[in-house]
């Protein structure tokens, strides 16, 4: 029987994505954002950890496999794809070798791509060296594979160790070690393969497990007043500092945990507050149940919104290839994020249509 879905986790997942996308559609409140909502998924993640998959080889192997299809496989598939997609990308615009995207921040210039190109590069995603501007936004599911597989295996290792002994204190220790390392990798600039990010994230997806222990009932009422409370430590640490995950950015050790731990009590109350507005709470149910898609297909769904302004306003062509928008200020960040959130919506009902009509067939 298929383990029945939580609708409050949902929502607490789609209310990240909506925030992922907020972030990149150039919201004014960005960098409030940025204090929380990437650590938010990895803290979900150790929420779902299982207890027993460090109890035999059997369950270690199963989980790891389940990992490999859930994690690996997209990120490979995707950039695959996107490489696959780079001739036709620069025929359109989407893509450019103009030299003059450069002058535009954080942007770059493209090549054409042979058989070998693709070959080759899909053998770097294949182990997480480096990844394609359109799917820059995975760097996330590179991240969570690694430290859901090493968190799985310490925890296995653990258990044989212990035997029936708790595992959480020395899964503490190591998170703690871990992201003292990832620190020192930060200030030193190193990220080989995403390791710094793995090394800093570790003790997040341990705090969701952690947390997930000390769930207990709670009322409208408490749940109003913590989200008020975190919301005001949240743009207490804003004041103090930021958060970037992606390039394993934030003050030190302390800010970052202090700064999770604040932005997970903000959703996880607005998301049980949301659950008495079961419409409300449906649209993020539904957002959170296409994380995968969002992730993968948000900056392509930007395009759309770059196109159609640069008609209205008669921009050159090759500004479309602008990474992540082009347009700021005034509301397009309403349109981006709308484009972000549908367009990725859409083509995951699609893809789950045919999916089922294949079982059919």
């Amino acid at each position: 029987m298929a383990k029945q879905r939580d609708p409050v986790l949902d929502s607490m997942r789609g209310i990240g994505i909506v925030l992922m996308v907020l972030g990149h559609a150039g919201f004014p409140g960005s960098s409030f954002i940025y204090l929380f909502h990437m650590a938010l998924f990895f803290m979900l993640s150790g929420w779902f950890f299982s207890p027993h998959t460090g109890e035999s080889a059997h369950r270690l192997a199963r989980f790891a496999k389940r990992k490999v299809v859930t994690l690996w496989l997209p990120f490979v598939a995707a950039n695959t794809v996107y490489t696959l997609l780079t001739n036709l990308f620069l025929k359109v615009n989407i893509l450019t070798g103009n030299e003059r995207i450069l002058d535009l921040p954080g942007n770059l210039i493209t090549t054409p791509v042979t058989i070998k190109d693709i070959i080759g590069r899909t053998a770097h995603w294949s182990v997480f060296d480096g990844g394609t501007q359109l799917g820059g936004a995975m760097w996330f599911i590179q991240a969570l594979f690694q430290i859901s597989l090493l968190y799985a295996g310490v925890e296995f290792l653990l258990k044989k160790l212990l035997r029936s002994g708790d595992t959480l204190i020395p899964q503490g220790l190591l998170a703690g070690v871990l992201l003292w390392l990832g620190w020192q990798a930060q200030r030193i600039g190193w990220n080989v393969w995403g390791l710094g990010i793995a090394a800093s994230c570790y003790c997040l997806f341990y705090l969701g497990v952690v947390l997930h222990r000390m769930q207990h009932p709670h009322g409208p009422a408490r749940g109003a007043l913590c989200c008020a409370g975190a919301f005001v430590v949240l743009l207490v640490l804003g004041q103090f500092g930021s958060v970037g995950l992606a390039g394993n950015s934030y003050p030190g050790p302390l800010y970052l945990l202090a700064a999770s731990l604040a932005g997970w009590m903000l959703v996880y109350e607005g998301a049980h507050l949301l659950a008495r507005v079961p419409a409300v709470s449906g649209v993020f149910s539904a957002l959170g149940r296409a994380t995968m898609p969002i992730v993968i297909l948000h900056f392509l769904a930007f395009k759309p919104v770059t196109w159609l302004g640069l008609l209205a306003t008669g921009g050159e062509s090759y500004l479309l290839a602008a990474f992540p928008i082009y347009f700021t200020g005034g509301a397009w960040w309403v349109a981006y994020t709308a484009a972000g959130l549908a367009l990725p919506l859409l083509a995951y009902a699609v893809w789950v249509r045919l999916k089922k009509a294949v079982r059919r067939g």
